[in-house]
């Protein structure tokens, strides 16, 4: 099928409305930030199994509070830096129009938000925002606040860094980053919702996501199972390109505002 009929076709899908939008990391890359597992990206610069960890992380609290503090001012300063590309806007106008009824990401950037977007299920969690370890309430923080704390950790002393790090909650307890590490669970009502967003949807529209991470990954199988059309736009084929009805290879943020022209 020839490119422009390709577009045409997925246009009158998406016009049918009742679309649930699954992201994956392909799509911030495009805003600058590089996927985890690529060359450069966060766990080729920081071993996993104690970055990626809660015990892991503890035991750099204990010993070496200094190599988490650089670790949580790289990873903020590399979010905190970029704004949403075009791809975001896209999806942020779909759901304008009432065609996207919502997003389901595995980003823990905020970009979505920031484009527009109202409906965003993160099922890794949000960098933003700070959960207390002991009576579950959530604090989201600007980026002017984020740039304050990396401005002090930088130049703060060892016995410092924990305040600023895991600071207290009004409850006496200790908040953390509220995203998800290895070994966590998901959190039980954002996937729950997320999950039955895509059981009742019409059409899954795919975007930047490999499809090899779990339990994200099992989607587009309900999807699939459920009778939805499926569309996948991404740089290159992934584990899921077989299950798709639709796919158009190239960058996120070139493909998705042309699918925003009617002809």
């Amino acid at each position: 099928m020839k490119t422009e009929e390709n577009y045409n076709v997925i246009r009158n899908i998406i016009d049918k409305g009742t679309v649930v939008a699954l992201t994956g990391a392909g799509i911030s890359k495009e805003s600058g930030i590089p996927t985890f597992r690529e060359k450069g990206g966060l766990w080729d610069r920081y071993d996993p199994s104690i970055y990626g960890s809660i015990v892991g992380l503890s035991s750099l609290f204990l010993f070496k509070p200094h190599r988490i503090r650089d670790f949580i001012v790289d990873i903020y300063e590399e979010i905190i830096s970029v704004t949403p590309n075009p791809a975001h806007f896209a999806l942020a106008k779909l759901e304008e129009e009432g065609k996207i009824t919502c997003i389901v990401t595995q980003n823990i950037d905020n970009l979505h938000q920031e484009a527009g977007s109202n409906r965003v299920y993160e099922l890794h969690g949000n960098i933003y925002v700070e959960r207390c370890i002991r009576c579950g309430k959530r604090y989201k923080r600007s980026k002017e606040e984020i740039k304050e704390i990396l401005d002090f950790l930088k130049s703060v002393r060892r016995y410092e860094i924990l305040s600023k790090i895991l600071p207290k909650c009004e409850c006496g307890g200790r908040k953390r980053p509220d995203v998800v590490l290895f070994g966590e669970s998901l959190p039980q009502k954002e996937f729950e919702e997320a999950y039955n967003e895509v059981r009742n949807c019409k059409s899954l529209l795919l975007v930047g996501t490999s499809g090899v991470v779990y339990p994200a990954a099992s989607l587009p199988y309900l999807a699939k199972e459920v009778g939805a059309t499926i569309i996948e736009i991404s740089p290159e084929p992934t584990a899921l390109s077989s299950l798709a009805d639709r796919t158009i290879i190239g960058k996120a943020g070139d493909i998705l505002p042309k699918l925003l022209k009617r002809k």
